[in-house]
């Protein structure tokens, strides 16, 4: 029988243009090891592949489009043959963010905002990363420019590793196991609807 198709925990960035879409899958959303392949199904012969950590998470960045249709598979050696799953599609989000970063009610088709975009009152802000003491890089921005209650995706590109935290409000502060020179690669999931999500912001550790 052919593998059952990547688990429900998989997300992908927006894409407010023809751009880059970074696809996160959580832990435990492929077998260990496993070879990800993504493919845009609008645009013939975009596709982009990897490796599953040990834990069963990946991160692919692959060439699309808003309203792109993407579809994940993996492929495993059992017993003695190579097996493609079945694959799960995805939807990149167009994109469309409320005018009011600060607004209660971000309604039933509006996107995040992405870290750093927007402050408080509108305004742009930055997301930073300091460089790495302990094994650990420190993500954070000032001035609200974090919408409170959304799910932020942060995910080690170079390690394959996936980060989630529901951001309280405020300045937002996150650790994450890095070296100099990873890129990681931040956006924002609306915690009630996975489909809308933010653009990319790509940031790489520096050196001290």
């Amino acid at each position: 029988p052919q593998p059952d198709p990547p688990g429900a925990n998989i997300v992908a960035s927006a894409a407010d243009g023809e751009r880059d879409v970074a696809v996160i899958g959580g832990a435990g959303s492929v077998p260990p090891g496993a070879a990800v392949r993504v493919d845009d199904t609008d645009d013939d012969g975009a596709f982009a592949g990897t490796d599953a950590s040990e834990t069963g998470g990946f991160v692919v960045v692959v060439p699309s489009g808003p309203g792109h249709t993407l579809t994940v598979t993996y492929t495993i050696f059992e017993n003695g043959e190579w097996r493609q799953s079945a694959a799960r599609s995805i939807v990149v989000d167009r994109y469309d963010p409320v005018p009011d970063p600060l607004a209660s009610e971000d309604g039933d088709f509006a996107s995040p905002f992405a870290p750093g975009m927007r402050a408080s009152g509108g305004f742009d802000s930055s997301l930073f990363v300091d460089a790495p003491v302990s094994g650990y890089a420190r993500v954070w921005c000032p001035d609200d420019c974090v919408q409170a209650g959304v799910r932020v995706i942060l995910a080690n590109q170079d390690r394959g590793e996936v980060l989630e935290v529901v951001h309280a409000g405020g300045m937002f502060e996150q650790p994450v196991r890095a070296s100099i020179g990873d890129v990681l690669l931040v956006f924002a999931v609306l915690a009630d609807h996975p489909t809308q999500t933010s653009s990319l912001v790509r940031l790489v550790v520096p050196a001290r």
